[in-house]
């Protein structure tokens, strides 16, 4: 088992426009393909100069009790008004290897995980939550 590279980290936001406008006009970052063909306005994945999405951007809005289901359904739930700052970082992802391993580690640890399978992405996460309530997502990209 071991974890590797940091691969993203994902904001939650309520100013997806704005959010994405900095990190293209302000960085550079090239706002890029997401996976699974998502609904239009409801996030962007921002590519650094390497070709990497290292920026992910989930919109919300709290007036669409829908799209507000998906994303606490798919995210975990988190109150709108606590998204200000560093509050505003919904997860951190690192690059992972040892999949059954993790999860192993995990369930003796007593942390309990979620398993997520991406198949147009051929790849397996882990999310956890560290002692600080910041989700960590592992993601597994082994044959």
């Amino acid at each position: 088992m071991r974890i590797g590279m940091l691969e993203h980290y994902n904001i939650r936001t309520e100013k997806l426009a704005e959010t994405v406008r900095f990190y293209t006009e302000v960085l550079g970052f090239r706002n890029g393909p997401r996976p699974g063909n998502p609904p239009p306005h409801t996030g962007a994945w921002l590519f650094n100069a390497e070709g990497v999405p290292v920026v992910h951007v989930t919109a919300i809005n709290r007036n669409d009790p829908e799209r507000m289901k998906w994303v606490n359904d798919y995210l975990g739930h988190r109150d709108p008004d606590s998204l200000k700052g560093s509050g505003s970082i919904d997860h951190v992802a690192f690059a992972g290897e040892g999949y059954d391993e993790m999860v192993e580690r995990c369930r003796a640890q007593g942390v309990p995980v979620r398993e997520r399978l991406v198949a147009a992405l051929n790849l397996r996460q882990l999310f956890l939550t560290d002692p600080n309530g910041i989700s960590i997502e592992l993601n597994f990209r082994e044959a």
